[in-house]
């Protein structure tokens, strides 16, 4: 979706609208873009005034969607974290205590605006691990591969990310998906707002084959994930399995001081 900068009402309904829309569909887990509740911008002002909205107003009623839907909720959010915005994914799991991912890595003009996040993020929901990161992380292969060795069998991924890197977002998208042997959800904004957005929600197997994707424009798409194939891309030398975690040297790759 395109949410509207500094919309924060209208945001909330749109997404209220597209939660019905999963559920309707029989989904478990929805996944929202980046800075959803406030639409992706670098004004400072805005930003504050978003995580506000989300704290007060929509935390509240999210919260109240995912325990009526029976659905995980991860929405892309500023909040402020003693004083300092971040740049949130929120889960919603039905539960009081939310979890919170911070974007570690920060893009361009984020760097001026928000707070690093600290950590990654692995959950279990439903028996099922998921691991999160947001946007310019999907460059940063490091996180990927931590957020596997955590157990992570999908990765939700939250964007806003710029139609002009398009064949970076494309590769990279892929690129986590094959290397890891999971499942890649990635929900990303489109259209024309901050900058023209690449659009392409899409979720990718752990064959690096995209499984469904939106080609512009705003939509839901569901896909049924069989878990099943994460042992076998990972694990199975046989077929079409590039088993890259079976084969994985790890003590090869542990830095050495003085050598990068």
């Amino acid at each position: 979706m395109l949410p509207a900068i500094g919309d924060f009402e209208g945001n909330l309904e749109r997404i209220e609208q597209f939660i019905e829309m999963a559920v309707s569909e029989g989904a478990e887990v929805v996944v929202f873009p980046e800075l959803t509740i406030s639409g992706y911008t670098w004004d400072e002002a805005i930003l504050k005034r978003g995580a506000l909205f989300f704290s007060e107003v929509a935390k509240k009623k999210l919260l109240k969607l995912s325990r009526e839907g029976q659905i995980l909720i991860a929405v892309g959010t500023p909040r402020i974290v003693l004083g300092k915005l971040r740049n949130s994914l929120v889960i919603f799991k039905k539960k009081r205590e939310l979890l919170f991912y911070d974007k570690t890595h920060l893009f361009r003009g984020e760097k001026n605006v928000f707070e690093p996040g600290e950590y990654f993020l692995v959950f279990s929901y439903r028996g099922v691990v998921f691991g999160t990161l947001i946007c310019y992380e999907i460059g940063f292969p490091e996180i990927s591969r931590i957020l596997t060795f955590k157990g992570s069998k999908v990765i939700l991924s939250a964007f806003a990310f710029g139609k002009a890197r398009g064949h970076t977002y494309d590769v990279a998208t892929r690129s986590r998906a094959v290397e890891n042997g999971v499942f890649l959800v990635a929900s990303s904004m489109c259209g024309e707002g901050f900058v023209e957005f690449v659009g392409r929600t899409r979720i990718v197997g752990p064959n690096g084959k995209v499984m469904n994707e939106i080609e512009s424009g705003e939509g839901l798409i569901c896909e049924d994930l069989d878990l099943d194939a994460v042992y076998h891309y990972r694990y199975d030398e046989e077929g079409d399995s590039h088993a890259y975690l079976r084969n994985y040297m790890s003590h090869l790759y542990t830095l050495q001081k003085g050598r990068l």
